[in-house]
C-alpha cells in the first residue's frame, strides 16, 4: 500500500485516506474513544475478514496494514473494511466514510491524477536534491512552487469530494 495520503476533515478531526481508498483506522477511532484492536478481536469481525478474504481471493491479513510512525502511523484498512469499521464507531460517520471512499475510487480522475502527478514531482525533486549538493540551491527555489502545486490539487480534490458528498 504505497499511495499518497489525502487528509479530510470530519467534525474538526483529521481523517486520512490514501488514493487507493484505504483508511487510517487508528486515527479515526481516536475521537470516538475506541481502538482498532478491540474491533479486530470481535468474532463477527474475524468472520467478516475471513469471508472477505475468500471473496477477494486473498489472505485476510493483506486487508490490514500496520505502519509505524507518528505521522500517519497506525492500522490501515482496505476500502471494503473501512465502512464496516466506521459503522462500529458511529453510523453517521460510516455514511460519510462511504461517500469519501466512493469519491476517491470513482471520482474525477483529472483532479486525482493532477494531485498524484504533483505529489510525484515533489517527491522526485526531493530525492534529486538529496543526491546533489548543487541541486540544493535550485531546490530552495523550486520547493515552494512544487509544494503550492501539491496543496492546490489537494484542495481541488478535497473540494470535489466534499461537493460530491
Amino acid at each position: 500500500m504505497k499511495s499518497t495520503i489525502i487528509p479530510f476533515d470530519y467534525n474538526g478531526n483529521e481523517i486520512s485516506f490514501n488514493t487507493d481508498g484505504w483508511i487510517n483506522a487508528t486515527e479515526i477511532a481516536r475521537p470516538f474513544g475506541k481502538r482498532p484492536v478491540d474491533w479486530l478481536k470481535q468474532d463477527e469481525t474475524r468472520q467478516y475478514l475471513k469471508i472477505l478474504g475468500e471473496v477477494l481471493n486473498c489472505d485476510p491479513e493483506s486487508l490490514l496494514e500496520t505502519r509505524r510512525g507518528r505521522h500517519h502511523g497506525g492500522t490501515w484498512l482496505h476500502p471494503k473494511l473501512g465502512v464496516r469499521f466506521a459503522q462500529w464507531l458511529d453510523v453517521r460517520f460510516a455514511v460519510w466514510c462511504d461517500f469519501q471512499i466512493d469519491s476517491i475510487l470513482h471520482g474525477d480522475l483529472g483532479a486525482r491524477q493532477q494531485f498524484e502527478n504533483a505529489s510525484k514531482a515533489l517527491d522526485h525533486r526531493k530525492d534529486l536534491a538529496s543526491l546533489q549538493g548543487k541541486g540544493l540551491a535550485a531546490w530552495r527555489w523550486q520547493k515552494p512552487t512544487l509544494e503550492n502545486r501539491v496543496e492546490y490539487w489537494r484542495e481541488q480534490l478535497q473540494l470535489q469530494l466534499t461537493l460530491d458528498a
